[in-house]
């Protein structure tokens, strides 16, 4: 899980040029202090060799939609994210072609390039491609080795799906990939890692006009009790809060759509 640090410092996150909304999502959940708990006994039930980190990784994705690899040898590494495929348009599900597709070649896996993470999850084989774009999700179903296809559900965000089925199409024919679908506007970044900020400081216990103060204006030290009741800046960092934690406890699953 990512360390304890002074809140008044920019997250993590805001450190990656290429951050996508579902590290944005991994960012709120890792803050959850059930999460955490849970996260922490899985990863030492995995030490202790009692179920393997892929299968972990799988109960921890089914119980609340993303969560880092709970691979001890990885432990809190940020890139190593595993999201629902139904619930994150970045993911591309591949699947055996239909029979009678016959002018289909059958799927070369080193067409793929850099992998940053192989695992089975269920009954897929997941795998984070690395590009310094924005990472690639490949969910594949059956075994690779045969005539693939590109799964596009429908009424499912396609439109998302289908530009990460473009950028994979593209890796796979040596070509840059391009920016990812779900890749936060400047706007919505800077809003979204002020709120991560916001959780933090108030995980810290920083009163409201602290973190007024630093992250909105400082001249509200100098406010009297009436003025900071009344002021914008009590109310913004108030209303800030509710956001914050609201994405904490559940919200981030809207971001994994862009939402």
């Amino acid at each position: 899980m990512p360390p304890e640090k002074d809140w008044r410092a920019p997250s993590d996150e805001a450190g990656d040029d290429a951050l996508q909304y579902c590290d944005i999502a991994m960012g709120y959940l890792s803050r959850n202090t059930r999460y955490r708990a849970d996260y922490t006994l899985t990863l030492r039930q995995v030490e202790q060799g009692a179920i393997s980190a892929d299968d972990a990784t799988a109960t921890l994705v089914r119980r609340w939609g993303i969560s880092f690899h709970a691979a001890p040898s990885a432990a809190y590494d940020r890139k190593l994210i595993v999201a629902r495929p139904d619930l994150s348009p970045a993911s591309v599900v591949l699947v055996p072609a239909l029979p009678g597709m016959e002018a289909v070649s059958a799927f070369d896996m080193r067409t793929l390039g850099a992998v940053r993470a192989r695992m089975k999850i269920g009954g897929f084989l997941h795998l984070i491609l690395a590009d310094n774009s924005g990472d690639d999700y490949l969910w594949i179903w059956g075994s690779p080795d045969q005539p693939m296809a590109m799964m596009l559900p429908i009424g499912s965000d396609p439109f998302a799906r289908l530009v990460s089925a473009e950028r994979l199409c593209r890796r796979l024919n040596g070509m840059a990939s391009g920016p990812p679908a779900l890749r936060p506007p400047p706007f919505r970044r800077e809003r979204l890692l002020t709120l991560l900020q916001v959780l933090d400081g108030h995980h810290a216990g920083a009163s409201r006009r602290e973190m007024a103060a630093t992250l909105i204006d400082d001249d509200v030290r100098d406010f009297n009790a009436a003025d900071w009741v009344e002021s914008r800046e009590r109310k913004r960092i108030s209303r800030w809060i509710k956001e914050a934690v609201e994405l904490r406890d559940g919200g981030y699953i809207r971001l994994l759509r862009g939402g």
